[in-house]
């Protein structure tokens, strides 16, 4: 009997072993993948299939090198459901994936370490954490054939978005100072610093509005353009900038309706127009569907506020009207004191009269953002003498401390403070000041986190764009900028820039400012 079983048994014998083997090299196979897919060591692009490894890019300039600890921060499960993201909606556009960054989003939320940011295109289609990001989303990343997928380990860097610059005369405000040459060269360096979106308060209106097209067609490099035309401005005072002079109502209504037709976003109001037509101008031109910003004098900013004005520049709002009523007015008035008069205005305000106290009530009634300008003040201050020590003029000291104060002061009110430079006023830099003008808010007590989000969800939300544009979130346009050190830890590091994405592009970059 045993010797009728041989057969049988040789006949079982290498069936067993063959599937036995088979077994072993599957197990064999899944563990080696396993391993180097969750290596720590290495960058996730590395272990992709060769359909997409061979359409990787992976530029020097992000491989890891830092290694600033990140706190441990609770994940905050708003940003998106990637289950509700299947890789089938997307475009054919290619896919960028951000693995391993702090992401600050903007939104004055604390910052969320080995964050995973998807791009599709121009559009963040995710904000995740690692451990989503490979449960949910990476093998429809690796499934995909309709796109061109680059994943770039960013681990110890960190993402915030794309800056605002709410204060930048890129087309020139003085008459006649139009230069396409340093147009260009502004707007470039904007974007080498990290500014994604500026506000043009002023400057040759046909220019102004050509500039802004030449940007959105792609005729130009440079952040997204919001722009005014020509001041509006009364002849009582006189000044060297672009501008239309009004002395009516009807004047007011008419050159409103001009720069409305020409394609500017908003006007700007000037120091020589009185409450009457600053009225006028504000109702003609949110018929026109524009708004209206305002660097004012004759009109005090809480008239202006309750009037309807839309925004206010410049932190230091010189009026007679806004110094408490008897001699320090007259005194003003009397030493000659203008629109321009920034020191003697500074001497004689008191920052805890009522007119002050109401000022500031009308600008959170009436939900008024400021840009303060800062770095203006500084370098005026600064031309007046300036050392190792700071001012050299001890007054300057005393007049500083008054800028940051009230600067300080809006802003734990409640009003909405914006990030603006002037440029190129005073000679300041395009990109580089405003990055001193974040410095500036810190110094004023500003914590930076809050900075962060005043340099770009605030401006996004003065422009009316903030569902767009503003912060790092599911749905919005991709502007966001990679640095190498943390900047809630110190503010000066938004200028450690590696990277800018502008509109889900890399832009090319100067990394040497």
């Amino acid at each position: 009997m045993l010797t009728s079983l041989i057969p049988g048994y040789m006949k079982i014998f290498p069936r067993y072993f063959k599937l036995t083997g088979m077994l072993l090299f599957l197990v064999f196979f899944f563990f080696f993948f396993y391993t180097l897919l969750m290596s720590p060591s290495n960058t996730i692009s590395q272990y992709l299939d060769s359909k997409i490894a061979s359409s990787l890019q992976e530029p020097t300039h992000y491989e890891s090198h830092s290694n600033i600890a990140s706190p441990s921060i609770s994940q905050n499960n708003s940003s998106s459901s990637l289950s509700s993201l299947p890789l089938d909606t997307m475009n054919n556009d290619s896919i960028s994936v951000l693995v391993g960054p702090t992401l600050i989003e903007g939104t004055g939320d604390p910052p969320k370490p080995d964050a995973v940011i998807i791009i599709n295109g121009n559009k963040i289609v995710a904000v995740t954490n690692e451990t989503e990001y490979h449960d949910r989303y990476y093998y429809s990343l690796i499934n995909n054939e309709s796109a061109r997928v680059n994943i770039l380990n960013l681990t110890g860097k960190y993402v915030i978005p794309g800056l605002f610059d709410m204060h930048a005369h890129v087309a020139g405000v003085r008459k006649n100072s139009y230069n396409q040459n340093f147009s260009e060269n502004a707007l470039e360096m904007l974007l080498d610093y990290g500014v994604t979106t500026i506000r043009n308060p002023a400057g040759p209106t046909n220019q102004s509005i050509a500039l802004k097209h030449n940007v959105s067609e792609g005729n130009i490099e440079g952040p997204e353009i919001f722009t005014a035309g020509r001041l509006l401005n009364g002849p009582q005072i006189a000044i060297p900038f672009v501008e239309k002079q009004i002395s009516t109502e009807e004047e007011a209504r008419e050159e409103v309706r001009n720069q409305a037709e020409a394609g500017v976003d908003f006007v700007k109001l000037y120091v020589g127009l009185p409450p009457n037509l600053v009225k006028a101008a504000i109702d003609e031109a949110h018929s026109q569907g524009i708004r209206v910003i305002g660097h004012l004098y004759m009109t005090s900013w809480t008239d202006a506020a309750n009037l309807g004005i839309d925004a206010l520049t410049h932190g230091v709002p010189v009026s007679p009207f806004l110094l408490p009523s008897g001699d320090k007015r007259e005194q003003f008035l009397e030493n000659g004191g203008g629109p321009f008069d920034h020191f003697l205005w500074l001497d004689l305000v008191d920052l805890n009269s009522m007119e002050i106290k109401e000022m500031i009530h009308a600008l959170v009634e009436n939900d008024i953002p400021v840009d303060p300008t800062l770095s203006i003040y500084e370098a005026m201050l600064k031309e007046d003498g300036y050392d190792d020590d700071g001012f050299s003029n001890p007054q300057n000291q005393l007049r500083w401390a008054k800028v940051l104060q009230l600067t300080k002061m809006m802003y734990d009110n409640g009003v909405q403070i914006l990030s603006g430079t002037d440029i190129p006023n005073f000679g300041l830099i395009p990109g580089a000041s405003l990055h001193n003008e974040l410095e500036l808010l810190a110094e004023a007590g500003i914590k930076p986190l809050e900075v962060i989000e005043i340099a770009t969800n605030n401006g996004a939300k003065a422009l009316g764009i903030d569902d767009i544009v503003g912060t790092i979130q599911a749905e919005k346009q991709a502007d966001m900028i990679v640095l190498s050190a943390n900047p809630v830890e110190n503010i000066s590091n938004t200028k450690k820039i590696e990277a800018v994405i502008v509109d889900g592009r890399f832009a090319d970059i100067d990394n040497n400012q």
